[in-house]
């Protein structure tokens, strides 16, 4: 049986953290990547520029080609792994073929959410969580021109974006009020659908997609029907409702799940030797005060990260899961964090400003920001999500908050003598 001093599940952002933590504290330790895809390691957020061209295979990529082979990292893509033994400290692959422990990285991502809907296997039917997905639909889009997303979330209206720069007819289907319901109020998520709509997206909301049709005598997808009795016309439809952890891979062992698999502020699971970091995590959200799932890319790498210092020995705590989103839609910027869509009341208090194609709004609690929409300007936004992860007052700073002219020369001292020579952050 083939063993590792440090063994990752998954080829994902989260392993490439904890890889390089490993490395910059031990040289000489073997580490290996046991994963079910068989891409080199990629930014996922990337695959739809990929599917519309604005971006090659090689710059999807989340590291160079060689990084493996420089850190010297054994891969065995394209392996998919079936148990964990906890007290064996060894995986077991679909091959049957055993590989050993010292310390383990559970990283492999989550998979995306399949609904019931009669037809979702219909040549046709794609989800985009993976380059496969991107690559099959890049092929079949050459040969249609109508397609539906369902799902009004980043990675449903990111994949909208792309196939109407495609030059296809594209309808958003959203069971919520609104887009983005989760990370948007109503005003900044009408801002969105405001942008999709004048570049020809048609969105609609509170609407449910009941089955995939297709042609008599054929399979290939023609119409998604809805549930207001009323179909459109369609040849391909991607679904992006969520992802959900992957935590089956540890299924009957010891290592306690609930969402996802449950971790400590060292990414630490109940089991000593074994870690998790990425989109499979429940770990610790400093604003909730509670573990939950946060499944971004940049939560992913530092969670992983901190894997694999505490995997050497070096304690390391994560401080920076909370939820925080920027992205641009056809031009337009947009970037929510914390309790962003969080109404007045409860102990909380939300002001807004409203300034031609800008909005903000700010949720505050005990004097401290917890929340924040920047739609159209977003300079200085960053600083905002800062100032929300060090907990700080902002009693006093609200108007600067609001226009965006808040710089560090009005933070505490001590709080800009961190910013600049990140003192205080472990995981740096």
């Amino acid at each position: 049986m083939h063993k590792f001093d440090y063994l990752m599940i998954g080829n994902s952002t989260a392993a490439v953290g904890a890889i390089e933590a490993i490395r910059s504290i031990d040289a000489s330790a073997s580490i290996g990547v046991v994963s079910a895809e068989t891409e080199h390691t990629y930014s996922r957020p990337l695959i739809t520029y990929f599917l519309c061209g604005k971006v090659t295979e090689d710059n999807v990529y989340y590291r160079p080609a060689d990084f493996y082979e420089k850190m010297g990292v054994e891969c065995m893509l394209g392996a998919q792994v079936e148990t964990v033994s906890t007290r064996d400290k060894r995986v077991t692959l679909a091959t049957g073929e055993q590989i050993g422990y010292g310390s383990l990285l559970l990283a492999a991502g989550g998979a995306p959410i399949a609904p019931p809907i009669p037809g979702i296997d219909r040549p046709g039917v794609f989800f985009m969580n993976s380059m496969a997905d991107a690559r099959r639909a890049k092929g079949w889009l050459a040969h249609g021109q109508r397609s539906v997303v369902i799902g009004g979330g980043l990675t449903g209206l990111k994949t909208a974006e792309a196939l109407r720069q495609m030059g296809q007819e594209v309808t958003v289907v959203e069971l919520a009020d609104r887009l983005l319901a989760m990370a948007l109020d109503q005003t900044a998520s009408e801002m969105v659908r405001q942008a999709f709509v004048e570049n020809g997206v048609d969105v609609l909301t509170e609407v449910q997609v009941t089955s995939f049709d297709s042609y008599e005598g054929s399979n290939d997808l023609w119409a998604a029907a809805l549930n207001t009795g009323e179909s459109i016309a369609c040849d391909s439809a991607f679904v992006t409702i969520g992802i959900r952890p992957r935590i089956d891979i540890v299924s009957g062992s010891e290592i306690r799940t609930a969402k996802g698999v449950l971790v400590d502020r060292h990414m630490r699971t109940n089991i000593d030797s074994v870690y998790a970091a990425g989109d499979l995590a429940e770990a610790y959200d400093p604003l909730m005060c509670q573990n939950r799932v946060v499944p971004i890319l940049p939560n992913a790498y530092i969670g992983g990260r901190i894997a694999g210092l505490n995997m050497c020995g070096r304690e390391a705590d994560y401080n920076v899961g909370m939820s925080v989103n920027s992205v641009s839609f056809f031009g337009r910027p947009v970037m929510s964090a914390g309790f962003a869509a969080q109404e007045e009341g409860d102990g909380f208090e939300v002001i807004k400003r409203t300034e031609d194609q800008n909005y903000r709004r700010l949720v505050i609690r005990d004097g401290k920001l917890v929340g924040m929409i920047a739609a159209g300007e977003i300079e200085r936004a960053g600083l905002m999500t800062g100032i929300m992860r060090a907990g700080l007052d902002v009693t006093g700073l609200q108007d600067k908050l609001l226009d965006g002219s808040l710089g560090l020369i009005d933070l505490p001292p001590d709080v800009v003598e961190e910013r600049i020579h990140c003192s205080g952050r472990n995981w740096l």
